[in-house]
């Protein structure tokens, strides 16, 4: 049978109307390509090629391949590597989606070289290479519709390719092997639907890769960053040096905007943090120089100082850079795993991680981050804190007034822990101060914590941030200020979050001993405790269903089910209403499934040219016993096609009970004669 399908698919293909659905599923790849990574001109020019591809390949399907075609085709594709290899590492074409426009070129190349079935079905499947590498681009639900229009062109290749002419024995009964192409439509929206239930339903996987992620991304090296625009990250009082010097001045917010700054695709919610400020100056933040390390773009267990990160649960996420960004790489804190498209990069001991240059629109890169256990009861149970009589996270400036601290120890006093000290003070700050962009400048010489405080009582993130570090550190917890941004929007369908100027945010990190540095937002509207939330996980990924179904909550199971109900209802009406309206008589239906299970069991079946007498002459000498049992309904189905008897066709079961009786005492004989041996 492999055989047989092997010749078949090596034959030259003559049917316009599948290599049409080929072309179009092609057009359509390209199609979503260009919408989603702007390869527009390269996606043209490779559609305009493909279609001259597939009328040479069209015009000469049945003459034999010439070496010197076949050394062109083999010189084109190498050129095509070449083409990959320079524009991904030296960016000689611009360095721009080189994987993508690889891919294109492959597929106009061997577009000129699709002679039989088994070419068309491959070039089909590079076509979904290039589908598949539109969706890493693809950032909203939309997207899904090029992929359906891809599935239709696909079935429909697959209908048109295996839509045989009808076949006649040599005593002019029907064949019974013909295949009817109306049937793969009812499948065709089975398969959809089931596929929608499928990825709306189930829970995403969480957890670390199992390989290096494909990182389609501009390479950033010198060539590259010569095209950066100076990245500014739009925070409230960054200077237009702001990233360099890491200075946050806290005299005045401006308004921010509504431009997409860039999109991550993550299984949960988080804080996508960027660097941290230490130093506290009555009016500003600035940034304190820390040791740095070089580590490879592709790393695994980052070392982080005070940071204990364990082997346990990850939160995978892929950023997509839409808006140019400073050097800092925005991630989930703390990043355990890192895939970023450059030749070095740089840790900081507080967490921050170093690009060689600023981050252009285009480039993507994906992290793997830690999700710890940060729950009451386990930062309750961190433990005394160290000595920390040296620790800049402690610094409290001289211009901050007696009363800031007086209000401080009133709030912390009764609390037994670090953590309900953290807890009282975020609740105050949220309860009683207002969060505004509206806020007065601050006076000259003022202390910014202290003018918050007692005077304007309103405020914009960075203020309460200020306040709420400010005043731990008065009790002797040590506390920084966090830069980077909110989650965003969220698509739950395509699981992305896109992020926003409007998104930039501060909120404060406290550190715990033996858990790290824990992020609290005393910002009202904002989530008090923003950490890393470990996903929904996979079926499989710990052989436990419960896990994932009660990730989902009573309602998730509940419409999952229905779903899934909803489909099985769909699939039995459909074999039901095909049993009752099916054009081939019950006889041939029947005497149909009793060939396969012949074929199952490796006995012959009939020859299009045999008659059922002369089968089952045949089938006598190779099974008596499944010859004996098919014997009834090989004689009705000659009496219906000869002499036009209507009697009800007897069942094909009893054929499949012999084939596997068959099949069991073969096994057996052979176990039999392997012992006697």
């Amino acid at each position: 049978m492999i055989r047989r399908w092997l010749a078949a698919a090596a034959t030259p293909e003559d049917r316009a109307a599948a290599r049409a659905a080929v072309f179009a599923a092609t057009v359509v790849a390209c199609a979503g390509l260009a919408t989603t990574a702007g390869a527009e001109l390269t996606s043209v020019l490779c559609v305009a090629a493909t279609a001259a591809g597939h009328w040479v390949s069209w015009r000469g399907r049945h003459r034999p391949r010439r070496r010197a075609g076949q050394v062109l085709l083999g010189g084109l594709l190498l050129a095509c590597i070449g083409y990959l290899v320079l524009d991904l590492v030296f960016a000689a074409f611009g360095g721009a989606l080189p994987q993508a426009k690889f891919a294109l070129l492959a597929l106009a190349v061997t577009s000129f070289d699709l002679k039989s079935r088994r070419n068309l079905f491959s070039h089909v499947w590079h076509s979904a290479t290039i589908l598949y590498v539109g969706a890493l681009f693809a950032w909203d639900f939309l997207y899904v519709t090029w992929v359906v229009l891809w599935a239709l062109c696909f079935f429909a290749f697959m209908l048109f390719s295996r839509a045989e002419a009808p076949v006649r024995s040599a005593a002019g009964m029907p064949a019974l092997v013909r295949r009817s192409g109306r049937r793969a439509a009812p499948w065709i929206v089975v398969w959809l639907v089931v596929g929608g239930l499928t990825f709306v339903g189930l829970p995403r996987f969480a957890g670390k890769p199992l390989a290096v992620p494909l990182l389609v991304s501009i390479p950033l090296n010198e060539k590259a960053s010569g095209e950066v625009i100076p990245a500014v990250l739009p925070l409230v009082g960054t200077t237009p040096e702001g990233d360099s010097d890491g200075v946050i001045n806290l005299r005045v917010r401006g308004r921010l905007g509504e431009e997409v700054v860039f999109r991550v695709r993550a299984p949960a919610a988080s804080y996508w943090r960027a660097y941290v400020l230490e130093t506290y100056d009555g009016q500003s933040w600035v940034r304190v120089p820390h040791p740095a390390r070089l580590i490879p773009p592709i790393s695994q267990d980052l070392p982080i100082r005070d940071e204990h990160t364990e082997t346990g649960p990850g939160l995978p996420q892929t950023f997509y850079i839409q808006r140019p960004l400073p050097t800092d790489l925005l991630v989930s804190y703390p990043a355990r795993d890192l895939y970023f498209p450059a030749q070095e990069l740089t840790l900081v001991d507080t967490g921050t991680i170093h690009s060689p240059y600023g981050l252009r629109k285009g480039v993507n890169y994906s992290a793997v981050s830690q999700v710890r256990d940060l729950s009451p009861a386990a930062l309750r149970a961190a433990g005394p804190l160290p000595g920390t009589a040296d620790r800049v996270d402690l610094d409290v400036s001289q211009t901050v007034p007696p009363r800031v601290q007086e209000l401080s120890d009133r709030l912390a006093a009764g609390q037994p822990t670090e953590y309900d000290k953290v807890r009282a003070i975020t609740v105050y700050l949220r309860d009683n101060y207002r969060y505004s962009l509206d806020t007065p400048r601050l006076p000259p010489g003022k202390d910014a914590v202290d003018q918050f405080l007692f005077v304007d009582r309103v405020g914009f993130c960075e203020q309460f941030a200020s306040v709420l570090a400010v005043m731990l550190r008065q009790q002797g917890i040590p506390s920084r200020l966090a830069v980077g941004y909110s989650t965003g929007d969220i698509d739950t369908l395509t699981g992305t979050f896109t992020v926003r100027a409007r998104d930039a945010h501060a909120w404060v990190e406290v550190y715990f001993p033996r858990v790290g540095w824990v992020p609290f937002d005393a910002s009202p509207g904002f989530d008090s405790n923003p950490i890393a939330h470990q996903p929904p996980r996979w079926f499989l990924s710990d052989f436990s269903p419960q896990v994932a179904l009660s990730s989902l909550g009573p309602g998730g199971v509940q419409n999952i089910g229905l779903g899934f109900a909803a489909v099985a209802l769909v699939v039995l009406a459909y074999l039901g209403w095909r049993r009752y309206t099916s054009p081939v008589p019950a006889h041939l239906r029947n005497y149909r499934w009793a060939q396969r299970y012949l074929a199952w069991a490796r006995l012959p079946a009939r020859d299009p040219t045999e008659t059922p007498a002369e089968h089952m002459a045949v089938l006598a000498r190779a099974a008596p016993g499944v010859a004996f049992a098919l014997a009834p309904l090989a004689r009705s189905v000659e009496d219906f096609a000869f002499r036009g008897d209507a009697a009800p066709p007897p069942r094909a079961y009893p054929v499949a009970l012999a084939a596997a009786r068959h099949m069991l005492g073969g096994r057996r004989r052979q176990a039999a004669h392997g012992t006697a041996r």
